[in-house]
């Protein structure tokens, strides 16, 4: 029985770490969008 309950504590730590990842590649993808169409504005104001 320990056994088990150590393996659902790992299982569940590595789900909240990959959880945590996905949301992190998110965030950046979303900030680099910004920062992609904010750069691509000041070209557009410039020429």
């Amino acid at each position: 029985m320990k056994t088990s309950k150590n393996f659902v504590a790992i299982l569940r730590r590595d789900v909240s770490f990959v959880w945590h990842a996905v949301i992190a590649v998110v965030f950046i993808g979303f900030a680099s969008l910004a920062v992609g169409a904010a750069i691509l504005d000041l070209l557009a104001l410039r020429y």
